[in-house]
């Protein structure tokens, strides 16, 4: 693709308008890296502050009016103006994903013949002053512009991963939803906040402090431990067809008195008292069970409110005190279960904490860990697939290269107050929803990522899959209905979407010539494009026997017609927040 802008950008530690800039000759030069990536604060010896004010921009020349494409992202605010004119802005709610890259957000913007002047208003963020910015295909960009995706069936590219697990488990009364779980073939129940939910059993089930209530009691008599509930609890999980994935530690608190977020008062003795909770889930100890329950997690967002904060949610203590706490659990329940994976700590996104983490359980005796368990919440699924790779690289960089990488909470969030948090739930329970969550489990297993665990499967304003009062399935539901259909067809192969905007999709195929393909139009805006036409080319040859399953406002991956045109494509119109499932053979 041709380029189009200056390699040489000027940068202004101020907010420029576009006639100001036009005045100003000056500022300090600087040029992207290959990722079209810098940071502003290394533009000086001392870092600007947050929230401090910039202009970046960039003269460049054309030799006819044209569409141009771009691709940015930044932290955390920025508005790019073209010729004066403001073709996208990420104010007020900023850059949504907490990694920065050129996929985070792309769009267009029409430039003239003669002299352009591209303007990106920027405002720091309170880690970095990170921007990246690239110049994009405009067919890729374009959501309207007919697209053909290519397939290749024969080009095996590796498993279908568990990008449809969730939190939590199914519903059981006098209504449930057992049935529709065991049809979705969930593969994996983390239990986290089950504790908020009255009908698995409310405050007495799961959290460490709730299953041994006294931690003055001895950690090696049965009669000190309360597992009645939980048992129940994860028996459902495991009625339904899923596996347990068991978070050790406790619930979210925000109420200002706490009980199960304190810091433990002897790391070595709560070590121990986790021990025997496996024990007793893996190997019958204290009338237990063999429940094979493979991934143990250590806490739950430890980094989520600073060392100062007058009200903690998560864990009472300093991030030093969770350091040597999660080396002390770690190594101690790796020593006694070589052969389980032994993991956490459900980081809540604040990747320089990520960082100070692992460095200090590098330190010394290297402390084992399994899998690195992490959250994101947003609106985007390119800023869900930037993380995915930047959290697997921090991970390699500290030498943990065989660690899993799991997103194990995860949804939509436009954000957290006010109109926004009631759009976000709206959005969550609706066809919207659906379509995101099954477009961020395609970036999913199509990034370096090992599983999602969606939040939340329980009943609460967060459960996109089943009605929170009927138990009924939810257009969510046929997201993950989608998504088990691929993982039993078992491998991925080839799929060359083009990179096109608002395109997220899988390809999946047995060893007996049967294949899928799950293809999704995702967009976050209100204002949404038009239809798109859309073929799938089977690299070269007929698509026989094609079923195409629609999800949308009237449908419930419900079989429609579908055409094959002569030269053997399978072409359809697929409207904005809508996918299809298409069953083929091959």
């Amino acid at each position: 693709m041709k380029q189009y802008l200056c390699p040489e950008w000027l940068f202004i530690p101020d907010n420029l308008s576009d006639k100001e800039t036009d005045n100003v000759q000056k500022g300090i030069p600087f040029q992207l890296d290959d990722a079209g990536f810098i940071d502003f604060d290394q533009l000086r010896e001392t870092p600007f502050q947050p929230e401090d004010d910039g202009t970046a921009y960039n003269r460049f020349h054309l030799d006819r009016d044209m569409e141009l494409g771009f691709g940015m992202g930044c932290d955390w605010w920025a508005e790019v103006r073209l010729n004066g004119t403001v073709i996208y802005t990420t104010f007020p709610n900023g850059n949504a994903s907490p990694c920065f890259d050129a996929d985070n957000h792309s769009f267009t913007g029409r430039g003239r013949k003669g002299e352009n002047l591209l303007t990106v208003r920027v405002r720091r963020g309170t880690g970095s002053w990170s921007f990246a910015f690239m110049e994009r295909d405009i067919e890729e960009i374009d959501p309207c512009k007919p697209l053909e995706i290519s397939a290749y069936p024969n080009r095996l590219i590796g498993r279908i991963k568990p990008m449809n697990a969730v939190n939590n488990g199914p519903v059981r009364g006098r209504l449930n939803n057992i049935d529709s779980w065991k049809a979705a073939a969930i593969p994996y129940a983390r239990n986290h906040d089950a504790a908020f939910y009255s009908g698995y059993g409310g405050e007495h089930i799961v959290d460490v402090h709730a299953v041994f209530p006294n931690f003055d009691a001895d950690p090696d008599d049965p009669a000190a431990y309360d597992f009645l509930l939980t048992d129940q609890y994860l028996q459902l999980i495991q009625e339904a067809g899923a596996q347990v994935f068991y978070r050790l530690g406790s619930k979210i608190e925000h109420k200002i008195k706490k009980y199960g977020t304190k810091v433990p008062p002897d790391f070595c003795k709560w070590a121990v008292i986790c021990e025997h909770i496996i024990r007793h889930y893996n190997e019958g100890w204290a009338d237990g069970f063999h429940m094979n329950i493979q991934y143990w997690e250590i806490w739950n967002e430890p980094d989520l409110d600073p060392d100062d904060a007058v009200n903690k949610r998560t864990w009472q203590g300093t991030e030093k005190q969770f350091f040597d706490f999660y080396r002390t659990a770690a190594c101690h329940l790796k020593k006694c279960f070589p052969k389980l994976k032994i993991g956490g700590p459900a980081l809540s996104g604040k990747l320089p904490w990520m960082k100070r983490f692992l460095a200090a359980i590098c330190e010394g005796e290297r402390v084992p860990l399994d899998f690195f368990s992490w959250h994101l919440y947003g609106t985007q699924p390119n800023a869900f697939q930037s993380c995915m790779r930047t959290v697997r690289n921090i991970l390699d960089e500290f030498g943990y290269n065989t660690a899993e990488s799991i997103l194990n909470e995860w949804n939509y969030v436009r954000n957290w107050t006010d109109e926004g948090y009631r759009k976000t739930v709206e959005t969550i329970t609706g066809l919207k929803g659906a379509v995101f969550a099954s477009s961020v489990m395609c970036a999913g297993q199509n990034s370096p990522l090992d599983m999602l665990m969606y939040y939340d499967a329980r009943p609460s304003r967060f459960n996109g899959i089943f009605d929170f009062y009927t138990q009924k399935p939810l257009k969510g539901y046929y997201a993950f209905l989608a998504w088990s259909k691929l993982a039993k067809l078992g491998t991925q192969f080839c799929l060359d979407t083009h990179r096109k905007n608002g395109i997220f999709a899988v390809g999946a195929t047995d060893k007996n010539g049967h294949a899928a393909i799950l293809i999704n139009r995702y967009f976050e805006s209100d204002n949404l494009p038009d239809a798109l036409e859309l073929s799938v080319n089977l690299s070269g040859k007929a698509m026989r026997n094609p079923i195409v399953y629609l999800l949308d406002d009237s449908h419930d991956l419900e079989q429609v017609p579908c055409q094959v045109d002569a030269e053997g494509k399978l072409n359809m119109v697929l409207k904005a927040n809508t996918l299809v499932y298409i069953e083929f053979s091959c």
